[in-house]
């Protein structure tokens, strides 16, 4: 891929990807690392200096714009290094309402600066706020496009169908946010409902809605896991479209992580792990009221190798039938499967080696398996033409729940313990 250039910075790869563009790791002359995302200057060179003179603790600073060429400028900015909301609600399946309230009062207040200036962000999500150090969460991709664009699935406010993006629209996304990252907490959403509301005008401004953060209590610092758990996460990442879910029951002892990300990095995250599926030999295996070894061992990688091809070739329709329906893995799977044929990505040799698969329990027509996988190097194709290399990762550990109906499909996965 041709490697930008800016004057005055040293680019490395891309670490991210937003609405205003790719986001580029560089450095200064003085080796100080920041992120950097080319955008046209024509209409909105206003909005970067505007961005430029702001200084929130929930924000990123914006160090510089640099000329590249009578087109475009790039715009350098502190780096923030942490997990998206995204992976870590994932990772532990819902914050707590004392952490809700820190996440609230934060972007709320960032988005009241923004609004104060005539900015508008135009795609609040769970994907654009990072946990940086202290757990302390600031709102990113802030270059954007003024508000042209629409945001994340379900966190679309219903006016965006007929308009641009609006302050109004950026608290009703927020809000969104907030109720999702919470697992739909009766205490939580109850105090979001006026944010919630259809007509905007019925909305709080970004700056009243920062005060209601009041209400659930003691704002307490987000508790972030470690990096196994966190599977992976990296700076700015770029997740999938999050399903809005209703609250579970009980915590999730495994959460699955998918993330389409840039520079190297594996596509698909499995609590800490990337996962696929090596050969692929077929698993219509002959029915048998409690498998064997032997059967375990074709349905796996059988099932692994269908999964792989399905999601390369983001193909949902085929995704569809390796997964028991209902599951959770099957949710978080089609999610991705949409955003690959909807951003038009192709994933040239990718799969996994599996390289050893154990029995676990069998049961009647059905049976739990560790497996010992690794990822192989592939390459990811864009639209545009560029590829990224994705490099081969460390082997790992999954354990896999099938079921057999009309055939073998997977019921769970989870990291091994």
């Amino acid at each position: 891929m041709e490697r930008r250039v800016i004057p005055g910075y040293e680019v490395g790869s891309p670490i991210g990807f937003g609405a205003g563009g790719t986001a580029l790791a560089v450095r200064d002359a003085e080796g100080t690392s920041f992120a950097a995302v080319v955008v046209p200057k024509a209409g909105h060179r206003e909005r970067f200096e505007e961005l430029r003179a702001l200084r929130h603790p929930h924000l990123p600073p914006i160090r510089a714009l640099v000329e590249m060429n009578e087109h475009d400028v790039a715009v350098i900015m502190d780096l923030v290094v942490g997990p998206s909301l995204a992976t870590l609600v994932n990772a532990r399946t819902w914050l707590e309402p004392a952490e809700i309230a820190t996440v609230w009062h934060g972007i709320a207040d960032a988005l009241a600066a923004m609004h104060h200036r005539g900015l508008v962000h135009g795609d609040v999500s769970p994907a654009n706020v990072v946990i940086g150090p202290g757990g302390r969460p600031v709102l990113i991709d802030i270059v954007g496009h003024g508000g042209a664009e629409r945001g994340h699935t379900g966190y679309i406010p219903p006016e965006l169908d007929h308009g641009p993006a609006t302050a109004a629209s950026d608290v009703w996304s927020l809000a969104r946010t907030l109720a999702w990252a919470s697992g739909e907490n009766a205490e939580v959403t109850d105090h979001l409902r006026g944010a919630l509301a259809e007509d905007p005008t019925e909305r709080p401004t970004a700056r009243e809605f920062a005060t209601w953060a009041h209400l659930l209590g003691e704002a307490l610092p987000l508790e972030v896991p470690d990096a196994a758990a966190l599977a992976g996460a990296q700076i700015r990442s770029a997740a999938a479209p999050t399903v809005l879910t209703p609250r579970p029951p009980e915590r999730w002892p495994w959460q699955v992580l998918a993330a389409a990300v840039a520079g190297g990095l594996s596509l698909l995250m499995f609590a800490g792990h990337a996962l696929g599926s090596a050969a692929e030999p077929s698993r219509a295996v002959a029915p048998r009221d409690v498998p064997d070894p032997g059967t375990v061992h074709d349905v796996v990688v059988g099932l692994l190798g269908e999964r792989d091809s399905a999601l390369a070739a983001g193909d949902a329709v085929a995704l569809a039938a390796v997964y028991q329906p209902g599951s959770r893995i099957a949710e978080v799977d089609q999610a991705l499967a949409d955003e690959i044929a909807r951003d038009g990505i192709q994933l040239l040799e990718y799969g996994t080696d599996v390289l050893s698969v154990e029995t676990v329990s069998t049961g009647r027509r059905s049976f739990v398996a560790r497996v010992e996988a690794r990822q192989r190097a592939h390459e990811r194709l864009d639209p545009d033409g560029s590829r990224e290399v994705v490099g081969r990762q460390e082997p790992h550990c999954v354990q896999v729940t099938a079921v057999e109906r009309a055939s073998w499909l997977i019921a769970d996965l989870e990291v091994c313990e």
